[in-house]
């Protein structure tokens, strides 16, 4: 069966919420993404028939775009399904100036996916996510951006 992306709406919070829960130490609450849908974030998602397998989260600020998440079944990572909503995202977001995220530093398959992509590593937060288990250290988060257009500057 071929995968169907599509632009998200808040039908899918529930999967999404499940999805959130089982890919991030600090997930956020189904109120949390209710609500950030009705404030104007932006969903694209990734189905597998009628399961969804993947979606990015975005927020528009001003002429940038900021990537809030991005989350991919295990069983489903490694097979290019966040390049494709990154590259929905980039398709949909041609009119703004860039595109910024942060992905923690441990995370060396994403920030190797956003290097093909054609994003730049900008900077550091210094222990920006908190320990995934007792007695670790908070873990720094690697902050990359994506121009839009080569010819506009920061």
């Amino acid at each position: 069966m071929a995968l169907d992306y599509r632009l998200g709406n808040i039908d899918d919070i529930d999967a999404v919420f499940t999805l959130n829960q089982q890919s991030f130490s600090e997930a956020w609450s189904k109120k949390s993404l209710f609500d950030v849908m009705s404030a104007g974030f932006d969903l694209y998602v990734c189905k597998d028939g009628k399961m969804l397998i993947a979606y990015l989260l975005s927020q528009d600020i001003l002429d940038e775009t900021h990537i809030m998440q991005i989350a991919v079944l295990p069983d489903y990572q490694r097979q290019g399904i966040g390049r494709q909503l990154t590259q929905l995202l980039f398709n949909d977001k041609s009119e703004q100036r860039l595109i910024l995220l942060e992905v923690r530093a441990s995370n060396k398959g994403a920030q190797a996916m956003y290097h093909h992509l054609g994003f730049q590593h900008i900077g550091t937060r210094k222990a920006y996510y908190r320990a995934r288990n007792i007695g670790e250290t908070a873990e720094n988060a690697i902050v990359m951006q994506y121009m839009i257009s080569a010819g506009k500057t920061i």
